[in-house]
Parts: C-alpha cells; sequence; structure tokens
C-alpha cells in the first residue's frame, strides 16, 4: 500500500476556508447596496415607480468605503432628483462595509427594444392626447419635451396635431422652414434641445388643413417615416383632440410606449379624456399617467388658490383606470405672455409714400431670430406651473421606463 502525500498539492484545498478576495468583498458590497436600494422601494412614492425595478440605476461600485451609485433616468425636476438621492443615501448607508456614498446622474431612458425599419434610432414614441380640445394639451406636449431635453435626455416633437398645429409657435419656430437631406428626408428644426417637426412648416401658418382620414393617415406616416429624426431616447407626439384618424393611424403604425392624457378638473374635459384612455387600453398602449391641466389660480394679490374648473377631475380619472396623477399644472399667466423681452427683429427695408414699408427678404440669420421667451418649463417666473411640468416629465420619464422593463419581460 502506497502511503498518500499529506502535503496537499498547489492548488489544492486542504478543507481550510479560504478569505474572499479584495475583488469578491466588493462585488459581495456593491449588491448589497442594490438590495438595500430595493428593499427600500427608492422613488416609488414619489416617482410612481421603483428606482430598481425600472432599471433605473445603472452602476453600482465599491471602493475604500465609498458607494458610487450612478441613476440612470432623465429628472427634470429638482425637488425629485434631491429627494431621490437623499434616499438612495439613506438605504446605502445601512450597508456594512459603505463609509459614505456618492451619486452620479445620467440621463439616458430604457429602450423597450421594439423597433419598426421607419424609426430605428428611436427608444419611445411618446402620445400626449386628449378627448377634448382647448385644456393646454399642445403646451403640455412642448413642455414635457423641453423639460426632458433640459435633462440631458435626446428628444424629438412630433406635433401631429394636423388640423391646429402649435409647436412652432410654442417653440419660437414660426418663421423657421425645414431643410431636406440629398435623400429627400425633411430635417427637424431644432430649439431649446428639441428636434421639432409639424405641419405647419409644411402648410404655412395661416392655411387651414381640410382633410379625409385617409390624407390624415398617409400624413402622419410622413412625418414619422421621411424625417431624419436621428438617435432620440424620446419622441413625443402631439396628437389632435379626441380618438379619430390621428390616434389610429399612430397606434396601428408603430410601437408606442405609452401615453400621456390631458385633461382639466371639470367633469366634462374628464369624460372625454377618460374615452381617449380607453381607446388606448383598447390597442393595449400603456398609459403612463394624466397631467391635470389648468389645476386651480392663484391669486397675484390675496394669495389664495381659486379652483376656477373645479377640483379632484384627474383624481377621480386617476382611481377609475388605476394610473397616476403625472402632475397638477395651475394656470399661470405667464403661459398667456409667450412674447419675451427684446424688441421685435425688423428687416431692413424702405418706406414708399402711398405704398407702405417694402421689407427686403431675411437672411438666414434673421430668420433664425425669435422674439419669444422659452416654454414655461424653462422660465424663470414660471411659478409652481413651472415645476409642476417639471414633475410631470421626471414622472413621465420613470413610468416610461416602466413600461420599456415591463415589455421586455
Amino acid at each position: 500500500m502506497v502511503d498518500s502525500d499529506e502535503t496537499p498539492h498547489a492548488g489544492q484545498n486542504d478543507g481550510t476556508p479560504t478569505a474572499p478576495s479584495d475583488a469578491d468583498q466588493k462585488d459581495d458590497t456593491a449588491a448589497a447596496v442594490g438590495e438595500a436600494i430595493a428593499s427600500a422601494g427608492v422613488g416609488s412614492e414619489y416617482l410612481y415607480a421603483d428606482l430598481t425595478a425600472i432599471d433605473g440605476i445603472s452602476d453600482i461600485v465599491v471602493r475604500d468605503g465609498v458607494a458610487s451609485v450612478e441613476i440612470s433616468l432623465p429628472l427634470p425636476s429638482e425637488p425629485l432628483r434631491e429627494q431621490l438621492a437623499a434616499d438612495v443615501v439613506a438605504a446605502t448607508e445601512t450597508v456594512t462595509g459603505v463609509e459614505s456614498v456618492d451619486i452620479d446622474f445620467r440621463a439616458s431612458a430604457a429602450d423597450p427594444g421594439e423597433h419598426v425599419d421607419m424609426l430605428p434610432d428611436i427608444k419611445n414614441v411618446v402620445a400626449v392626447a386628449s378627448g377634448k380640445g382647448g385644456v393646454g394639451k399642445s403646451t403640455i406636449a412642448a413642455n414635457l419635451a423641453v423639460a426632458l431635453a433640459d435633462a440631458g435626455a435626446a428628444v424629438g416633437l412630433l406635433d401631429a396635431d394636423v388640423y391646429g398645429p402649435n409647436a412652432p409657435t410654442l417653440l419660437g419656430l414660426d418663421e423657421r422652414r425645414p431643410n431636406a437631406t440629398t435623400d429627400d428626408e425633411m430635417v427637424p428644426r431644432e430649439a431649446y434641445g428639441v428636434r421639432a417637426m409639424s405641419m405647419e412648416f409644411i402648410a404655412g401658418e395661416d392655411d387651414p388643413v381640410i382633410w379625409r382620414g385617409p390624407l390624415v393617415d398617409e400624413f402622419i406616416k410622413q412625418l414619422f417615416g421621411d424625417v431624419r429624426w436621428g438617435e432620440l431616447d424620446y419622441l413625443i407626439v402631439d396628437l389632435p383632440p379626441g380618438t379619430g384618424d390621428a390616434h389610429l393611424s399612430l397606434v396601428q403604425h408603430f410601437p408606442i410606449a405609452g401615453a400621456v392624457i390631458v385633461t382639466t378638473p371639470q367633469e366634462v374635459a374628464v369624460d372625454d379624456a377618460a374615452r381617449g384612455l380607453v381607446g388606448f387600453a383598447r390597442h393595449d398602449t400603456p398609459v403612463v399617467g394624466i397631467v391635470e391641466n389648468m389645476a386651480g389660480f392663484e391669486c397675484p394679490d390675496c394669495e389664495s388658490m381659486h379652483d376656477i374648473f373645479g377640483t379632484g377631475g384627474a383624481d377621480d380619472l386617476a382611481d377609475q383606470f388605476d394610473v397616476p396623477v403625472l402632475g397638477r399644472v395651475p394656470l399661470e399667466p405667464a403661459v398667456g405672455t409667450p412674447d419675451g423681452d427684446s424688441e421685435p427683429v425688423r428687416p431692413p427695408g424702405i418706406d414708399v409714400p402711398l405704398i407702405g414699408r417694402l421689407e427686403l427678404p431675411r437672411t438666414n440669420e434673421e430668420r433664425m431670430q425669435s422674439d419669444r421667451a422659452p416654454p414655461l418649463a424653462l422660465r424663470d417666473d414660471g411659478g409652481a406651473a413651472r415645476e409642476q411640468l417639471r414633475i410631470a416629465a421626471t414622472r413621465t420619464a420613470a413610468r416610461l421606463n416602466e413600461a420599456a422593463v415591463t415589455f421586455r419581460d
């Protein structure tokens, strides 16, 4: 019988536990940080979406007792951003081995992974709709777009309200017209970091559009497919009021990541908004939430809030369909004063007796100038409405991430 060698060979374990390497410890601590954030349900209360469940955390690294957490979500609202950072820090500091926490933000949207050849580089197509006209849908759509762009996201705004296009006016693009590529694709105009395309660029601001359904369908497809959008996190689509041809074209031809429903508090607007919400549900389009516009007015003299259009309409709708209210935007006088402080640009010309002024053609630089103030979400004088718009944009981004993750799973 041959005696066995009592000395362990190199690479063999003699039964004594091996101490984990530094890399293993760091990985374990990073995993514990992620679990702590998930257990705390960070974001659920005010984003209406759990930060970890919606892929809102892109990286966790622990080194020398410092946990570096990267949050990958556009966060236009500064108060919500600060709250989110504070909650992540509070959850992370409970983890053994973590002495301090660094928070980094990166504006990146989750990709549902569903694309069509017409829109290969757009992650999320987002419909903004209302059942009734006059509720401020276009204003909400434009402000959601500029708020997300201001937070660092790549954003486009498609003004599909063919019967009443307003996006150029809201973005100060009244005098601009789209260029074309050598492939005969239209190039979106850009303002405040948002790439915009509108019927008004093509038909002219004073020309009425009187089209039947088939023409609307073809034009909607053209606005998507014949435009060089480039890579976008979000393409915000401002739809006409109601539930007509433009809506059908959108849901039938394109993958819609989610819809935002705009209403005012009064019952007649809420009833119509409910029909719009049901219309999206029938086509399996997730409704990410409701924005209640004109939700009260703060008197500048007495500083008291007056509910001119009533209260509770959006809450009733949210309860009925189990979706959140993304924001309540009060009436703000600054919305009705879009003109900036600068004097309007006057082209060169001559005054001719009995005829009037003959103006010379404007240069491209002159045409690019605008005397309009930025959209309300970017204005310092926007008051509570400005913050509610940015809160709505932040929650929209979070809910779209949730919809993307759900779709992938």
